[in-house]
């Protein structure tokens, strides 16, 4: 039943080179697709009150309270993994905001992310020298798609152990691997543990990769205590509009906002972090690699998409 009644809106995602979907107002969708960019597609079918029945569903299938006008907003995850958000109702001055992001297997080719085989080596080289790298960029950049990509570049016999609060981490291939769920808010999900648990859990189980999805309000602080434990190997990554800021500003608001205090971040982090990638999002849809910073040695690899052999 509940994917007769997500027919109407599969029909968008279901599509491989389909990396977004999103409505702002009922009966028209908006998709983002990878080489093509964005278009906009009428469907009358896909009424508000469509909407709503869809996220009661999913609401129920998660076992989520979704109603439009108690608790207008749901946040889950659709068959096949795909990220939903949705909120309708007076806090949107449309009365929709939907937006699907999707999880289609893709691994894009070095060249398919913008860099020549010398930017190619130096990234295998950091991962494989069990760097501390960040991947660094705005939403919707790709990266977890180039997060994943450089789990590839690790052998499969390694101690991989991921923590996402949804599981987004291509960790099947590591057979001493496992990938860990923390609870996205206390005291949701049955048998679910917090962040701060899992931080214990982790450090008792002996990584070799200790590799974090996204870095939030809930787990900046626990990334940030994995970091100075002398672990290496660690990758996560944050959502930043560039190199400087990943490392200045966006740990040290995140840590902020949890309700946490903790002096002098971004030297923190400039010690402890070795690589900061940035990637980013061109208008044909596809993503590529911009810069490369090392925030230990004060230097650009990639800067602006130019390769700096001197540096390197």
């Amino acid at each position: 039943m509940l994917r007769r009644l997500l027919e109407p809106l599969a029909q968008h995602y279901s599509d491989p080179s389909t990396i977004e979907i999103r409505m702002v107002r009922q009966e028209v969708v908006t998709t983002d697709r990878r080489g093509d960019g964005k278009r906009q597609i009428e469907c009358p079918e896909l009424s508000l009150s469509v909407i709503e029945t869809i996220c009661k569903a999913l609401g129920n299938w998660h076992g989520l309270v979704f109603d439009p006008d108690t608790k207008p907003k749901l946040s889950t995850v659709l068959p096949g993994g795909h990220r939903f958000e949705c909120l309708v109702g007076p806090s949107v001055q449309t009365g929709l905001s939907l937006a699907i992001r999707c999880k289609h297997p893709f691994s894009p080719s070095w060249q398919q992310l913008g860099v020549n085989d010398a930017v190619r080596n130096y990234l295998i080289g950091a991962v494989s020298a069990e760097k501390n790298i960040i991947v660094s960029g705005a939403t919707n950049t790709g990266k977890t798609t180039l997060l994943n990509k450089l789990l590839e570049c690790i052998p499969e016999d390694r101690r991989v152990i991921g923590v996402e609060d949804t599981p987004e981490l291509h960790l099947g291939r590591f057979w001493d691997g496992v990938g860990l769920i923390a609870a996205r808010e206390e005291g949701t999900g049955a048998g679910m543990i917090t962040w701060r648990q899992i931080y214990d859990h982790l450090m008792r189980a002996t990584p070799d990769h200790p590799i974090l999805g996204e870095i939030s309000t809930q787990n900046a602080f626990v990334a940030l205590a994995i970091l100075n434990s002398g672990m290496t190997g660690f990758m996560c990554s944050i959502h930043a509009e560039s190199t400087h800021q990943a490392i200045n500003r966006k740990f040290e608001q995140n840590i902020a906002w949890s309700g946490n205090h903790m002096p002098k971040v971004p030297e923190f982090l400039r010690e402890l972090v070795d690589v900061v990638v940035q990637i980013k999002r061109s208008s044909d849809g596809w993503r590529r690699i911009t810069d490369i910073y090392e925030p230990r040695n004060d230097r650009f690899i990639l800067q602006d998409g130019n390769f700096l052999l001197a540096a390197a």
